[in-house]
C-alpha cells in the first residue's frame, strides 16, 4: 500500500474521531526512529508532542523535559541504541537484560504518560554488517520487558518485533532503509499497530 492512501484509510477505518476534552493529543517519545516518523501524517487527528533525538537511550531521555506527556496517552519507542549490539552470548547477559529492564521501567514511569504504550525494540541489522545473535536478544530483552509490563495499571507493551522479521531472526529488508530506521511501509506497519490500541 502506497503512504499516500494512509490518511484515507484511517478516516474509512476510525471515522471521524470525535474526542473528548484531552483525548485528541498523542505523546512520542524515543530516539532517532521515533525522531525520523512522520507522525503528523501517520496521525492527522490528533495534536503530537514529540520527544525524540538520534542516538538517544534510556540515560539521554532522562534528562529530557518531558512534562508536557503526564497524563496523556504517550507512545515509548526507544532501545535499540541501549542493547542494539548485545549479543545473546554475551558473558552476563540475563543480568543485563534484568538490569535494563528495571532502568526501563524507572525511565517510563518518569514520563508520567497515561495510559502508556510500550513499543517493543526493532529487530536490526544495521548496513548488513551484524550477527543474528543480536536480534535473538532483543527478542530476549522484548520477552522480559512484556511480562515486567503487564502488571502496571494503564501501561500496554505493543509487540511488533516479529512484523519487521524475516526467516532465521533476518530483518525483513523491505521495511527498512539501512537494517536500522524503518522506511514508509515500515512506518506505515508502525503507525497501524497504534492506531489499533488507541
Amino acid at each position: 500500500m502506497k503512504r499516500l492512501l494512509l490518511p484515507f484509510l484511517f478516516v474509512i477505518a476510525f471515522g471521524s474521531c470525535a474526542f473528548e476534552e484531552g483525548e485528541d493529543e498523542l505523546c512520542f517519545v524515543g530516539d532517532s526512529i521515533t525522531y525520523l516518523w512522520d507522525l503528523e501524517y501517520y496521525f492527522p487527528n490528533y495534536i503530537i508532542h514529540k520527544h525524540a533525538v538520534s542516538g538517544a537511550g534510556l540515560k539521554q531521555m532522562d534528562s529530557w523535559d518531558v512534562s508536557d506527556c503526564k497524563g496523556r496517552t504517550t507512545i515509548l519507542l526507544i532501545g535499540t541504541n541501549d542493547i542494539g549490539y548485545w549479543k545473546s552470548t554475551a558473558d552476563g547477559i540475563e543480568r543485563l537484560r534484568e538490569d535494563y529492564k528495571d532502568r526501563f521501567i524507572k525511565s517510563a514511569k518518569r514520563i508520567g504518560g497515561k495510559p502508556m504504550l510500550i513499543m517493543s525494540i526493532l529487530p536490526r541489522n544495521e548496513w548488513g554488517k551484524q550477527d543474528s545473535l543480536v536480534n535473538e536478544n532483543i527478542r530476549a530483552q522484548n520477552g522480559v520487558l512484556r511480562r515486567s509490563l503487564k502488571d502496571i495499571p494503564d501501561w500496554e507493551f505493543v509487540d511488533v518485533f516479529d512484523l519487521f522479521l524475516d526467516k532465521g531472526l533476518q530483518i525483513r529488508e523491505d521495511l527498512f532503509k539501512d537494517g536500522l530506521h524503518p522506511n514508509d511501509e515500515g512506518y506505515e506497519i508502525l503507525s497501524r499497530q497504534i492506531q489499533g490500541v488507541l
